[in-house]
């Protein structure tokens, strides 16, 4: 059965949210691998790879993309439904040709793709090959706390980006830019399910409330300390309660939390060291 948006909200709406089960899941969301190597030629390797997985997969399918330095590794359900495992690509960095890996490691043990990363590796090994991480997204999955849109960035000083949905209600936040190599999202796990129509992935009588804050690393950001890193970087994330704020001092933490870039012109007679008094003050709220 279909679940729209509206059926989402109506539910939400419904819903007795003190009746409701907290929880707190952590996974990994995605995995980013990349194959290197000082000697032969990455492409041929790479040709040799798509033709190693193709007479190993009974199971799933492999996709083609009109180039030919990308495919993909699906499980498919019916003509009209499938769902993708592992993407592969040949790139170039910098002048110089890797072999990119990505996938949800979730999904993978979903479907039974663990034999398939296990040939990955034994292929690598036999060919030499280096690998390593480019990418790696931590997960917190956020069951049935509604006010966790309101969570900020107290530090301030990072980039900040919200996007909505038609109905005007919160879908996604976003922590650092791009290329940064540390980006955090939160965005509402239940709508991107019911977008990619996966509703069998949806308990909305249990978790009507379903929000992941995810935490992407990219190369430099990944290595021993990571983990303790987003430890500390957590500590940066909490809440404001602007009825606890002094009534001066609302209008520039709200600006503060949404538009930091606009508090010089908003404030165009506060000197420097007052905008940051004012930034700590609102931090200790």
């Amino acid at each position: 059965m279909l679940v729209s948006i509206q059926d989402l909200r109506s539910i939400q709406e419904r819903c007795e949210i003190g009746e409701l089960v907290q929880r707190l899941d952590v996974s990994i969301d995605r995995l980013t691998v990349i194959w290197d190597t000082d000697t032969g030629s990455l492409r041929r390797i790479f040709k040799n790879l798509k033709q190693a997985i193709s007479t190993k997969v009974d199971s799933f399918e492999i996709y083609d993309n009109v180039r030919d330095d990308v495919f993909t590794l699906a499980k498919v359900f019916n003509e009209y439904d499938s769902i993708n495992i592992i993407f592969f690509q040949l790139s170039t960095y910098g002048g110089e040709q890797l072999i990119r890996i990505d996938f949800n490691p979730n999904t993978l043990k979903e479907f039974d793709g663990m034999k398939v990363w296990r040939q990955l590796m034994y292929f690598a090994r036999l060919n030499s090959l280096m690998v390593r991480l480019s990418r790696f997204d931590l997960a917190f999955d956020i069951f049935n706390r509604p006010d966790i849109v309101n969570l900020q960035h107290i530090k301030g000083g990072v980039t900040h980006k919200v996007f909505y949905g038609r109905g005007g209600e919160l879908e996604t936040k976003y922590w650092g830019s791009n290329g940064s190599n540390v980006q955090v999202r939160l965005y509402d796990k239940n709508k991107e399910i019911i977008a990619h129509k996966r509703e069998e992935k949806l308990d909305l009588a249990v978790n009507p409330f379903w929000w992941r804050l995810e935490f992407q690393l990219r190369t430099k950001a990944i290595g021993e300390e990571m983990v303790q890193d987003i430890m500390n970087r957590l500590d940066n994330f909490g809440f404001y309660k602007l009825e606890h704020i002094r009534v001066e001092q609302r209008a520039f933490t709200i600006i503060f939390l949404n538009n930091p870039e606009l508090l010089s012109l908003a404030f165009p007679n506060l000197k420097s060291d007052s905008i940051k008094k004012k930034k700590q003050e609102s931090a200790n709220y």
